[in-house]
């Protein structure tokens, strides 16, 4: 039986009066460019939006918990009434993903058939330290993102001047989600410093910033014949940090200031492929590329999995498109 396909995006890939007030009705915004390829890839594949394709946009700042609460759940019962489908397909892009497998894990799992997970950090990221322990993001192509720079400047000022709360705190308030990002317990231990020229670890359990979300997410059980991975490798990832414990602030870097960063080949650029992969049963596929190019050479992949053959040369005026050819 065909179930009609709900793509969620990833982080900053959502934009609209419940983002930003005054933006309007939800769309990709910015993110248009990276995610209208892939909408025409599953357009290629015989999937229209609106008829049997839709977008779950939702507000990325919030707790996973609380977005998939609030929009991809009821985006889930809605499509199911209108489509008069009793199952849906789930494909999540990055922080989209974590909003599938949390639906499966705390709403209602016999309500999808397939979760697929592209670039997704199953057991977190740690470049979600910079931000929770210091306000700080390690890409400059994000603090330069007009969505997220406009945010942050204006809760800052808000809050500084009015509330007289730390810049720190303010970020953490407006920005719930990094913490839902930070590594995992089963990530392992990612913090470290040296004494002595001897490099000792920071036990994760025992770090200031922990991740009680995916903590507890890992607890949950999900069927393997539902999950679908695609993880990317070979672009250099941020995997653990060198830190100063002896910088220890209040409130900024409780567990130590990054001084060195140590990376891996095996990842996407943003998400290692030991936590795309996590250690979730299912299907998998690893591919050679960025976060977002995994997503165009996932085509082969999601065909299989959809069990769709490519189509070729096929006009579909009627709903909107004029011609999809895609190999």
């Amino acid at each position: 039986m065909d179930y009609p396909v709900i793509f969620v995006p990833g982080l900053f890939g959502s934009l609209g009066d419940d983002v930003i007030n005054g933006t309007g009705d939800f769309s990709f915004g910015p993110a248009e460019t990276v995610y209208r390829p892939f909408i025409k890839i599953l357009n290629s594949m015989g999937y229209i939006e609106g008829f049997n394709l839709f977008i779950s946009y939702y507000d990325w700042k919030m707790p996973v918990l609380e977005s998939v609460d609030k929009y991809l759940s009821k985006d889930i019962e809605r499509i199911k009434r209108d489509t008069k489908k009793e199952k849906v397909i789930i494909i999540g892009h990055s922080l989209g993903g974590l909003l599938g497998r949390t639906y499966l894990a705390y709403f209602s799992p016999s309500s999808v058939d397939k979760l697929i997970m592209i670039g997704t950090p199953n057991l977190g990221v740690v470049n979600a330290y910079f931000f929770w322990s210091g306000g700080k993001i390690p890409y400059s192509k994000v603090e330069d993102n007009i969505v997220y720079h406009g945010l942050k400047m204006g809760f800052i000022l808000y809050f500084s001047l009015f509330k007289n709360i730390n810049y720190i705190e303010v970020l953490r308030k407006t920005f719930p989600i990094a913490r839902d990002l930070l590594p995992s317990y089963k990530y392992g231990n990612y913090l470290f410093y040296e004494k002595d020229g001897i490099r000792k670890e920071v036990p994760i359990e025992k770090i200031e910033a922990r991740n009680i979300f995916l903590n507890k997410l890992e607890e949950k059980y999900i069927h393997p014949s539902k999950v679908f991975i695609i993880a990317g490798k070979d672009i250099f990832t941020n995997k653990e940090f060198l830190v100063d414990v002896d910088s220890k602030d209040k409130i900024k870097w409780k567990d130590g200031r990054p001084i060195k960063v140590y990376r891996t080949n095996y990842g996407d650029g943003t998400v290692t492929t030991f936590s795309a992969l996590g250690h979730l049963t299912g299907r998998h596929i690893v591919i050679k590329g960025n976060h977002i190019d995994i997503l165009y050479k996932s085509k082969d992949f999601l065909s299989s999995i959809l069990e769709k053959p490519l189509i070729r040369d096929i006009r579909i005026e009627a709903m909107g498109i004029e011609k999809t050819n895609r190999e």
